[in-house]
């Protein structure tokens, strides 16, 4: 090694005021990790902070090094002459490379323009200069313009290529031997970029750059250079997009500095580089999507920042802060001011800050005297307040006046924003306009019939993503609540990636609460809890990712990874491939990458708009040729409608009388009392034993009059009844604390899999739960997963029947809820393998595809049930707290206050057993009741 060149002191004639010159003279030696330095600062400043460092200072010359409060400064005895330092570095080379990219030399707070002199020559140095010169045995990089740091690399293995551009740029490559083969076209992709921002900014910044090739993943951009990867350089995303960001920070963070805290350069650079490149492949919107993405997979409120409190990425949520919102932010700005005054913006920037530190308050400013507009609401919103607009529609109002649609509906939002893009669609044509979301209820006339409402479709505004908008995607679970979750027989298959996770749980042991709250990553393509919730995993290729929503919580997701051989750089991969919900590897390269469907904008639909069928009305029996052969044939019901009743009996019996051996599942009883419906088809308990043993009136809130001839048709024919729902007992648990309250016994009886990916039905539901089901469950959450529950426990025991009785066929009575479009019992039925079935519903209006046939019927009525005509204190109780007037009860001087004890003879227990015991009364009936401690014996006289 040569011995270090010490240099003389120096005066500072050649100083300006306050201006400083830093002079580095460094011997490195890699194989021993040691660099050697000579440090001269030449300023007018009587003293300096010494900046956090890692180098060992042997000496300070004309200067005194004191320590204040923990900090040390550096004060000059003679501020006419410059400070000398010598130090030295340990570093722990890199592949045989010194990659020197902080604290590696005594940093100041000031800034300076740079020399720094190398003297060993058999190295390629590369460090941030305007000019390189020689001088025989040592290089000088010079670097003319004041600048915060220096970083330096160092390799005896680079083969550097080179060269000028028309406009005097000098490129030049450091690649190692094994990729010497890409300098050409990193030459010629560097002159691309170039012009490109040269015509844009009308400037070049610099007249050198070289792209420099590092040993571990990198991208990263310096004054006059960019670092990248050996991992990463030959990739395409690299010369397609990254590369053309690192140049774009020449620019933005090379020429124009920004404040550590309030970075707004790598939101500018986003903006000027890949979001530009997706604007010239019409994908502009695409993007922001992304972006909003992003921010819904890694930022909550435990970590959300505002853009003034950016300093640099160092996790997932900062990146999707200072580079994603920050872009959506200036495509904002430049859509409030517009493109001509941003583009001046910009270019005045660079006027006003070359080679100096420009903060947001002064961006402000000269868009402020560039557009004529007062920004500072805009900036405060967007750049110093955290958070995104979220905004939602309520109250939606429609009425036809004056040959005009007058649509009204209120907004709540969490921010006052005078522009919102919404689009008001028909069956035919969207019109386009914005509201001003500072008032509450809006209001549009329209010439059209609107079906729709879309609030920012195309993504204008900086908001959160409807949960309909997000796909499933894999930036999900690369953060923190991400739970891996194996079989014990592949813990030793994936047990080099599992580490890299917090946590891991066996699927038999993960509670549903734990799926409910976090992300879960499936390792492994037959693991048990895919088919618990349903999940269509199919192996591809060598290897396979597969993104699914979550569906106890939709916010967040399921993934499932599969692969022959476990790879170390399966994670690194998956930060590059945030954005897609499935990935297919074949041969060590990616097949395919795709993203699932998913809407754009806020949907809200209205109760509007009309459809046309052609008539073609039937008889009810010309239909029962095209269904009776049909191994299960779904008759759908309107519960309280005697005449869906009568067309559910006509049914079965033409499929009777196709086949005698045909079966009757009923949603109204349920599994556990299955015996005693079998013992009431063979004759040996009665109708009315069979009801309180299945406790009908307790459990099915219809009138038993209303089935009644089907069950007495039945067991006149001995036809099998089905009891198909899920005991009541297990479902109210499930609905109020969650399927890990189950017992085992019980969970034996709940359904090993249960299907959430229908969102269509999901929906439908939401709607059945806003008309009808609000005031029995507390979220539509619990109605949700209790629905499910009906549905797959249904499909399963229908399954579980025919299995065994193959010869058999079987009509289903369930609410047209269950059945309609094939949504709920049918497509879960069909996945458990009976694909034969048709679907009939008792309604009075439909829609194309709802079901193969439609039932429609004159009103009939029936025998009702009959009632006393009391209010009771609880259906536990015999209390009688009310009578209704003219009633029965009030006719035999029943009174409140009075307890009914038996009727005809029978004790009672509840008021279940008082309708059983009505429901069979013919004629007149004695009640004994307890009124004021004493007994007393009323007739009740019922008209038949």
């Amino acid at each position: 090694m040569k011995k270090l060149l010490l240099l003389t002191t120096i005066m500072l004639s050649t100083i300006y005021a306050h201006e400083c010159k830093y002079t580095l003279e460094i011997d490195l030696d890699i194989e021993k990790g040691l660099l050697k330095g000579h440090a001269i600062i030449e300023s007018d400043h009587p003293s300096m902070k010494l900046l956090d460092t890692k180098a060992n200072i042997m000496s300070v010359k004309n200067a005194k090094l004191t320590v204040n409060e923990n900090v040390p400064y550096l004060i000059k005895e003679d501020v006419n002459r410059a400070l000398e330092m010598t130090f030295t570095h340990n570093f722990q080379p890199i592949s045989s490379d010194a990659i020197l990219l902080e604290s590696w030399y005594p940093k100041i707070d000031i800034m300076c323009k740079y020399e720094t002199i190398v003297s060993n020559s058999e190295i390629t140095t590369v460090i941030e200069a305007t000019k390189v010169t020689h001088d025989g045995t040592s290089k000088h990089y010079i670097f003319e313009n004041p600048l915060e740091s220096l970083h330096l690399i160092a390799s005896k293995n680079y083969v550097v290529s080179s060269k000028t551009t028309k406009d005097g740029l000098t490129l030049s490559t450091s690649l190692y031997p094994y990729d010497v083969h890409l300098s050409n076209i990193y030459l010629q992709r560097s002159e691309k970029y170039f012009n490109l921002y040269n015509n844009i900014f009308g400037f070049l910044p610099f007249k050198n750059f070289s792209v420099v090739e590092t040993p571990f993943p990198a991208g990263y951009s310096m004054p006059t250079y960019t670092l990248i990867g050996k991992q990463i350089i030959s990739k395409d995303f690299v010369l397609d997009s990254s590369l053309g960001h690192e140049i774009a920070h020449q620019w933005f963070g090379g020429y124009v500095y920004s404040p550590d805290q309030g970075n707004w350069v790598e939101g500018i650079t986003t903006f000027y580089s890949d979001y530009l490149y997706a604007k010239q492949k019409s994908k502009a919107s695409d993007y922001r999507k992304d972006i909003l993405m992003k921010y819904n997979s890694f930022v909550n409120q435990n970590n959300e920042t505002a853009l003034i409190e950016f300093t640099h990425k160092n996790k997932e949520s900062n990146n999707a802060i200072g580079y994603g919102k920050a872009t959506f932010f200036f495509y904002m700005l430049e859509k409030k001011i517009g493109e001509d005054a941003f583009n001046r913006g910009v270019k005045k920037l660079f006027q006003m800050y070359p080679y100096k530190t420009a903060s947001y308050k002064n961006l402000r400013e000269i868009f402020e005297e560039v557009s004529g507009l007062k920004l500072l609401d805009f900036f405060i919103t967007w750049v110093y307040n955290k958070g995104a607009l979220d905004i939602k529609i309520d109250n939606i109002n429609l009425i036809f006046l004056k040959d005009k649609y007058i649509l009204e509906f209120d907004t709540v939002a969490n921010m006052q924003l005078t522009s919102v893009p919404i689009s008001v669609c028909s069956n035919e044509e969207c019109l386009y306009t914005t509201i001003d979301i500072t008032k509450k209820r809006q209001r549009l006339e329209l010439d059209i019939e609107p079906t729709k409402i879309v609030i920012d479709e195309t993504y204008e505004v900086f908001r959160k993503l409807d949960e309909r908008e997000v796909p499933p995607v894999i930036s999900k679970i690369i953060q923190d609540n991400t739970l891996v979750v194996i079989d014990k027989d592949d813990e030793k298959k994936f047990s080099k990636i599992i580490f890299a996770y917090k946590s891991f749980k066996y699927a038999d042991e993960i509670t549903f609460e734990e799926i409910k709250n976090n992300n879960i990553l499936i390792f492994g393509a037959k693991n048990s809890l895919l088919e618990k919730f349903a999940i269509n995993f199919k192996m591809e290729g060598e290897g396979k990712i597969e993104v699914f929503k979550n569906p106890l919580n939709t916010s967040n997701v399921i993934a499932v990874f599969d692969v022959e051989q476990i790879s170390n750089t399966f994670l690194y991969k998956l930060k590059h491939l945030g954005k897609y919900s499935t990935v297919v590897i074949k041969g060590g390269v990616i097949v395919e990458k795709t993203t699932k469907e998913s809407l754009n904008g806020i949907i809200y639909t209205i109760n509007s708009g009309s459809f046309a069928q052609k008539p073609n009305k039937q008889k009810l029996g010309d239909t029962f040729k095209d269904i009776v052969d049909k191994k299960v044939v779904f008759i759908g019901e309107m519960h309280t409608e005697f005449s869906s009743h009568l067309n559910q009996l006509k049914i079965i019996k033409a499929m009777y009388k196709n086949n005698p051996k045909l079966s009757i599942g009923m949603e109204m009883f349920q599994k556990p009392f299955q015996k005693f419906l079998d013992a009431f088809i063979a004759g040996t308990i009665s109708e009315k034993e069979m009801l309180k043993k299945t406790e009908y009136f307790k459990r099915w809130k219809y009138d038993y009059e209303l089935y009644r001839p089907i069950v007495l048709f039945a067991k006149d024919k001995h036809i099998p009844i089905i009891a198909l729902n899920i005991d009541r007992a297990i479902t109210k648990i499930v609905v109020s604390e969650g399927l890990d309250a189950l017992s085992d016994e019980q969970r034996s009886e709940v359904p090993t899999s249960i299907d959430f990916s229908n969102e269509k039905y999901k929906q439908q539901l939401k709607s059945i739960y806003s008309m009808h089901q609000s005031q029995n469950f507390k979220s539509f959450e619990e109605f949700y997963h209790a629905q499910l529950l009906w549905d797959e426990s249904m499909a399963m025991n229908i399954v579980k029947y025919m299995k065994k009785n193959k010869d058999y066929n079987m009509a289903v009575l369930a609410g047209n809820g269950h059945v309609m479009y094939g949504y709920g019992i049918p497509s879960r039925m069909k996945r458990r393998g009976i694909v034969d079935y048709a679907i009939t519903l008792n309604m009075r209006s439909h829609e194309p595809g709802i079901a193969d046939y439609i039932l429609s019927a004159s009103p009939v009525g029936t025998q009702k049930a009959k009632k006393l005509g009391v209010y009771l204190e609880s259906n536990e109780t015999l209390n009688v707290i009310k009578i209704v007037e003219n009633s029965f009860a009030a006719k035999a001087d029943i009174k409140a206050g009075d307890t009914i004890i038996s009727f005809n003879g029978v004790l009672l227990k509840d008021k279940f057993d008082l309708q059983r015991e009505l429901a069979f009364l013919k004629g007149s009936g004695d009640i004994l009741l307890l009124r004021d401690s004493k007994e007393i014996n009323v007739t009740i006289e019922f008209s038949n």
